[in-house]
């Protein structure tokens, strides 16, 4: 199965990378004009966005029996995504232990929100991607197939009962240890997800809208706008659910490319695509810097 999953994701790769240097090459003799308010604009909107969700992950770490801080949820939830680079994403779980105060709450508590998070995050993702591709029409079959797929999988996995079964087998293991029991993820939690995924997923996709147009790529409309919200909320699932691959990279940007192509032509997609990265590691990597310092220096104070 490891064997497998290497192989296919090794033809994926090579077959996403060969149609993105093959419309690279088309643009080559292409002047590029950046717009940099508007840039920045698409930067400050994703730093919104996984502001959002770390605010979620809080939350379920609270209903689990944990007690992060606001400040310290943030600092660890934007230095964990730089563990999503190393193949398998099994560093995001490390750094969060690294990084919360395990007296307040324990590795259990960090380990099992950091999945319902995840998990429920791209469950929204999954769901508000259907909902806006089919609402601003013209998407390719295969993008909602794989957007229908992933919401219905995804939201049956963070439904309290299912989840729940997964953390009381979990628990008595770590019972075992001398471990602190998991708390019971509950319907609060649940609709919780709603309150801040939707919000940051929707500044997600702003944030690509805002980065298309920093290109001269204009999308400010409505159909513009749920084609932005819909193939970032599924470029970035899809990322995530290839777990081999680190942080998406290919996945994320083959599927704008299939999804903003046929409105925009797929070389501008593959631009959005790639300015949409840069743009967005520059951000996880200046917010985790920023928010690693000001931890530091309130633990100094204190």
């Amino acid at each position: 199965i490891a064997l497998a999953r290497w192989v296919c994701a090794g033809i994926l790769l090579y077959a996403a990378g060969r149609q993105i240097f093959a419309e690279l090459n088309k643009l080559q003799d292409t002047e590029l004009k950046l717009d940099l308010p508007l840039l920045f604009v698409g930067a400050a909107l994703y730093a919104a966005a996984m502001a959002c969700f770390a605010a979620y992950w809080r939350q379920t770490a609270l209903g689990m029996g944990g007690r992060p801080g606001r400040l310290e949820a943030q600092r660890a939830y934007f230095v964990s995504q730089l563990g999503k680079y190393i193949p398998g994403k099994a560093w995001v779980i490390f750094i969060r232990c690294a990084l919360i105060d395990n007296q307040t709450t324990t590795a259990p508590v960090i380990i099992a929100s950091t999945f319902y998070e995840t998990l429920a995050m791209m469950a929204a993702g999954s769901l508000l991607a259907l909902v806006a591709l089919l609402s601003a029409g013209n998407a390719r079959p295969v993008m909602l197939v794989l957007s229908g797929g992933l919401a219905a999988g995804l939201f049956f996995a963070v439904l309290p009962p299912v989840f729940g079964r997964l953390t009381t087998w979990t628990a008595r293991s770590l019972r075992k240890a001398g471990a602190i029991p998991i708390g019971a993820i509950t319907y609060t939690t649940w609709f919780q997800g709603f309150r801040y995924c939707i919000p940051g997923w929707t500044a997600a996709g702003l944030s690509l809208l805002a980065i298309a147009g920093s290109l001269g790529i204009s999308l400010f409309s409505l159909v513009g706008f749920l084609l932005a919200c819909g193939s970032m909320a599924l470029a970035i699932v899809g990322g995530f659910a290839v777990l081999i691959v680190p942080a998406g990279l290919g996945v994320r940007e083959w599927v704008l490319m299939q999804t903003l192509g046929p409105s925009i032509g797929t070389s501008n997609a593959v631009l959005v695509a790639i300015l949409a990265r840069i743009t967005h590691v520059s951000v996880e990597l200046f917010v985790a810097g920023c928010l690693y310092l000001l931890g530091n220096r309130k633990k100094e104070n204190d």
